[in-house]
């Protein structure tokens, strides 16, 4: 009865979701019963997908249960211990990429570049070197991309070969020769 009470509280709430979405969409329908056969098909979907989640959910317990019960006290024992253990493990895990995460922001801003989640990201990576020096070479790309471009517009044009200037080789005596008023 709990199990059901908490389900129809899902579906509630995803129906007011799925009918603002459908605001903000601006998907319009021409009657209320469309409206509904939507709603139904989305929400018949989203219980789906819970339902398919919850009995997975259920399934991995009852396997570890049945395993559990199958061992010996020792052997329970060392198994407890080993997933805590795992378990501390994943957190740490997390919390030392949180670090490296702050790091390797701070090291970008350093670097003069944008300090974004999707960059850090980008360079992040599970050692502290690694995310350095894929920070460096980000960078180093960066600069050379700039510095192409700078050089790129601001190349001058060479003049045609088609002007005269400088082009004209003639000595003073044709120039005179040429220049001369009386023949």
């Amino acid at each position: 009865m709990e199990n059901t009470a908490a389900q129809n509280e899902v579906v509630d709430e995803q129906a007011e979701d799925k009918q603002a979405e459908v605001k903000k969409d601006g998907i319009s329908f021409e009657s209320q019963s469309e409206l509904d056969s939507f709603m139904d098909k989305k929400v018949s979907k989203a219980i789906e997908t819970a339902r398919g989640k919850w009995e997975e959910e259920a399934k991995a317990r009852e396997d570890k249960a049945k395993q559990l019960a199958r061992m010996t006290e020792a052997e329970r024992t060392k198994a407890e211990q080993k997933a805590r253990d795992e378990e501390l493990s994943k957190r740490e895990q997390a919390l030392q990429m949180r670090e490296y995460s702050i790091q390797a922001k701070s090291t970008l801003a350093d670097a003069g570049l944008p300090n974004t989640d999707e960059l850090t990201e980008l360079v992040l990576s599970d050692d502290v070197e690694k995310t350095n020096n894929n920070i460096n070479y980000l960078k180093s790309v960066i600069a050379d991309a700039v510095k192409s471009k700078v050089d790129e517009l601001s190349k001058q044009t060479v003049p045609n070969s088609s002007s005269n200037f400088g082009s004209e080789t003639t000595s003073i005596a044709d120039l005179a020769a040429k220049n001369r008023v009386i023949k």
